[in-house]
C-alpha cells in the first residue's frame, strides 16, 4: 500500500509576533547600554590607553596592603625591586595575571612601558609604570582596567630585616566590576599579589619571618 508523504509546510515570512520581537532587540539595546555606560554599571574600552585615577571610579575607595618580611636576604632592595620589575610577567601566577609588555625587544622595562593583562583568564586590563625609584615602583591602571588607581611595589630595610610590599589605592572602574570584586576578585587578587610577595623572596634568598595583609574601605 502507497502512502503518500505529507507535504512540508514551510513560512515564507516570519509571524507578526517574530517580526515585533526582531526589531524590539536591538531597539532596546540601543536604549539600554547608553544608559548603563553614563552609570558606569558597564564601562567599554573607549579611550583604553588613557591613565585613570580613583576619581574615574565607582564605590568606596579601597586600600590594600600584602607585605613579607625576611632575614638574611642575599639581594639588596634595590636588587629586588629591579628584579620584580624587569620579570614582572615571572613573577606573578600566569594563569590569575597574564602580563606581557606593550614594547617588543629586551631593553629593561622604565617609566612609560606599558602592560596588557589577561586576569583569570577572562578579564583584560592596562597599566602603565608611572613611578620608578631605587626601591619602588608604580603602576597606574589604564582605561580597560577592571580598577581605577594604582598599585605599588616597595622593598625597604628595617634592621636587618627586609619587607617586601604590595600596596594599591582603587576604585572599582563600574559597577559590575565592584559585583565581580565581593563575589570573588578580591580573593583571586589577594592570591596574585601574594604569590608575586612569595616569588620575590625567592629570587631575594633568606627566611620569612613574618608576613600579613591589609584591606581597607572607605565610603
Amino acid at each position: 500500500m502507497n502512502r503518500s508523504a505529507a507535504p512540508a509546510h514551510t513560512e515564507s515570512s516570519a509571524s507578526p509576533a517574530r517580526r515585533s520581537v526582531n526589531w524590539r532587540w536591538p531597539l532596546g539595546l540601543a536604549l539600554v547600554l547608553p544608559v548603563a555606560y553614563q552609570t558606569r554599571f558597564l564601562r567599554f574600552p573607549v579611550d583604553g590607553w588613557r591613565l585613570t585615577q580613583v576619581e574615574d571610579g565607582v564605590g568606596p575607595l579601597t586600600y590594600r596592603s600584602y607585605w613579607l618580611d625576611i632575614r638574611g636576604s642575599t639581594l639588596t632592595p634595590e636588587s629586588v625591586v629591579t628584579d620584580v620589575l624587569q620579570r614582572l610577567p615571572e613573577h606573578l601566577p600566569s594563569a590569575l595575571a597574564h602580563f606581557r609588555r606593550v614594547r617588543p625587544g629586551l631593553e629593561p622595562t622604565r617609566t612609560g612601558d606599558r602592560f596588557t593583562i589577561l586576569m583569570f583568564g577572562l578579564r583584560r586590563a592596562r597599566v602603565e609604570v608611572v613611578e620608578r625609584s631605587p626601591r619602588h615602583f608604580r603602576l597606574q591602571t589604564l582605561r580597560q582596567h577592571s580598577e581605577s588607581g594604582w598599585v605599588e611595589f616597595t622593598c625597604d630595610l628595617e634592621g636587618d630585616v627586609v619587607r617586601i610590599t604590595v600596596k594599591s589605592l582603587v576604585r572599582s572602574s563600574s559597577w559590575g566590576d565592584r559585583l565581580a570584586y565581593l563575589f570573588g576578585v578580591a580573593f583571586l587578587q589577594r592570591l596574585t599579589w601574594e604569590s608575586g610577595i612569595r616569588s620575590a623572596w625567592k629570587a631575594a634568598g633568606g627566611t620569612k619571618v613574618a608576613h600579613g595583609t591589609l584591606t581597607e574601605e572607605w565610603p
